[in-house]
């Protein structure tokens, strides 16, 4: 690439603009430039970090944490309440792996993930498709427009330990955006621990979304045809009379949990 290509392309990415998610977005000519906060923004700010407080407190990190353990049954019921009302991002890799019950996973797996690594690097036959899929993932995130960036090895290796460990599962294309959410959040094996949990404890069970056959997948869409036949009918007959398939615009909501538009 020549020094005026460069300098082109470094123009090019200063001019984009970032959303707080850290997503690009559409940068065009009706795109109007990033607003000054106004009250609203500010009012927004104020419950946010209140909300930040509350979880710090919950989680046991701030001066005044509560007192009851974590699994008591008020502490559980604040918690059901506060993660309906969105958990704050400042705080989401904290609540998440507490929520997966992480630390005490990880301290009974140590040295796991590591292993699994080495073994994948010597004997996995996902690899290949794996690094093709990374390259397509979330290309439009900060973390992950470089090729070979520290994120994208992470999201590399953490797919393609977890067809090590997994056997059953392997690697199936949709867990490259589950994966790569979760490394927003957290640490390297800490994403590798949280997408083990996410598909194999009985709590979450997502590996019948990804294993052989798609079950839980099948299931999931099979329920919501029978949601909109029994409460939105006329929409469901506009969609057969149009040769619309649930599966066309639903598929991805259940297979990478809502993570895509």
């Amino acid at each position: 690439m020549d020094e005026e290509a460069l300098i082109a392309r470094a123009k090019e990415e200063r001019e984009k603009i970032f959303q707080r998610y850290g997503f690009i977005h559409a940068n065009s000519k009706d795109d109007k430039p990033p607003q000054k906060r106004g009250p609203h923004d500010s009012k927004t700010l104020e419950i946010e970090m209140g909300r930040v407080k509350k979880w710090l407190k919950l989680l046991g990190l701030s001066s005044q944490p509560v007192k009851r353990p974590w699994d008591d049954k008020a502490v559980q019921a604040k918690v059901r309440k506060r993660v309906f009302k969105g958990i704050p991002e400042k705080v989401r890799g904290k609540v998440w792996c507490k929520l997966l019950n992480l630390e005490q996973v990880m301290k009974a797996e140590e040295g796991k993930y590591k292993k699994m690594l080495d073994l994948a690097r010597n004997w996995s036959t996902e690899a290949r498709q794996i690094d093709k899929d990374v390259n397509r993932q979330f290309r439009d995130h900060i973390f992950y427009r470089e090729r070979y960036s520290d994120m994208q090895r992470s999201l590399f290796n953490v797919l393609v330990a977890y067809s090590m460990y997994n056997t059953e599962v392997g690697y199936c294309q949709g867990m490259s955006g589950l994966a790569g959410v979760l490394l927003m959040y957290m640490k390297e094996e800490e994403a590798f621990w949280a997408l083990s949990i996410l598909l194999a404890d009985a709590k979450f069970a997502m590996h019948g979304l990804f294993i052989e056959g798609f079950p839980k997948l099948t299931r999931f869409l099979a329920h919501h045809d029978r949601i909109i036949t029994k409460f939105i009918p006329k929409l469901k007959k506009h969609f057969d009379q149009c040769n619309l398939d649930s599966i066309l615009y639903s598929l991805k909501w259940f297979f990478v949990v809502f993570i895509e538009r």
